[in-house]
């Protein structure tokens, strides 16, 4: 049994972590922690937690915690990653890990000689139907893949943020939303190593909510991706184009199915059980599951880490290309 504790006890822990522990049976939320004591005390009473508390420091000094999961905005991941490294602790930590790419260098370089799990929250890479899709191109359904086409649409007034991180930075749609993509292509492809294209616009809010890129993995596969926040529905749609047909995929509404379209014909893979639509109504994506139980076996040493602080390294070196064509671009804009 793994004792996790959890620092950070906001929106994406109440909506997400807590709902998908419940599914693991291998983790057992020993401890929690928020500087708001009333954020704390309900996550620790949902949890079942014995202790909770409103420093994380002494979460991080507890003995009985084993790993931790952070939780909390992008601003406090490198130190508080640091801190639970020093303390001896397995780290999950919600992306980015750190907000440059010199922070997740120091997460590495601290890791390194540690023997310790160090993974970055890439939930969608665990989408069941996105384990198929990569499974079909491998075994060449689609022949050689050429292109991968991505449309991410959040609805950030209805998921109702705890904190307003997001919409301070400027470009704060950038780094909470292209990682998700950036994971989905390593898992489909290789790694994406270039942002060549990059266009964004204000819609609803005062920072950029809006915007689109074209990128290419190391292996020539070419990447488009639209995202926003400002969407009535929520969706987070993939096309993998290959020279001898498509796969389609929902990873956000339909995390099970996988439709192929080839000239041999259509056909789709998969699908949902009603107790696996309820499990979506009520929030609980297999994704956030498959996460954990990653961490278990990464922990247990059974499996390798599927995304590791190199690749988050990598991950941050492209957001921070697209941060920068996004700024030209404004900057041209205003002249």
């Amino acid at each position: 049994m793994l004792r996790l504790g959890i620092i950070g006890c906001g929106k994406v822990t109440t909506m997400f972590h807590l709902k998908s522990i419940k599914d693991v049976e291998a983790v057992t939320v020993t401890a929690v922690a928020d500087l708001d004591r009333a954020r704390m005390e309900g996550v620790r009473r949902k949890a079942g937690a014995e202790r909770g508390y409103t420093d994380p420091k002494e979460l991080l000094a507890d003995p009985d915690v084993e790993a931790v999961a952070i939780n909390t905005p992008p601003r406090f991941h490198e130190g508080l990653v640091l801190e639970a490294i020093e303390a001896g602790k397995h780290v999950l930590c919600e992306k980015p890990l750190a907000q440059t790419i010199e922070g997740c260098r120091r997460i590495g370089d601290a890791q390194r000689g540690a023997e310790l799990v160090v993974l970055p929250v890439h939930n969608y890479a665990f989408t069941p139907c996105l384990m198929t899709a990569q499974e079909l191109i491998e075994k060449g359904e689609i022949g050689a893949l050429q292109g991968i086409d991505i449309r991410f649409d959040n609805n950030l007034w209805s998921y109702g943020p705890k904190t307003d991180f997001r919409t301070k930075e400027t470009y704060g749609i950038v780094e909470d939303i292209l990682p998700h993509a950036l994971s989905v292509v390593q898992a489909l492809s290789d790694p994406v190593s270039e942002a060549k294209e990059a266009e964004g616009w204000r819609k609803k809010y005062p920072v950029l909510d809006n915007f689109r890129l074209a990128m290419a993995t190391g292996s020539g596969v070419t990447v488009r991706g639209e995202m926003n926040w400002t969407s009535l529905i929520p969706g987070f749609t993939v096309k993998a184009k290959g020279e001898e047909g498509a796969i389609h995929i929902d990873l956000m509404k339909a995390p099970y199915g996988v439709t192929v379209k080839t000239d041999r014909g259509r056909k789709q893979i998969g699908g949902m059980g009603f107790g696996q639509y309820l499990d979506l109504i009520r929030l609980k994506h297999p994704a956030f599951v498959g996460q954990y139980e990653h961490l278990v076996a990464t922990v247990g040493g059974t499996e390798e880490p599927r995304f590791t602080v190199e690749d988050e390294i990598r991950m941050m070196g492209v957001l921070e290309e697209v941060v920068k064509i996004l700024s030209e671009d404004e900057k041209r804009e205003q002249t």
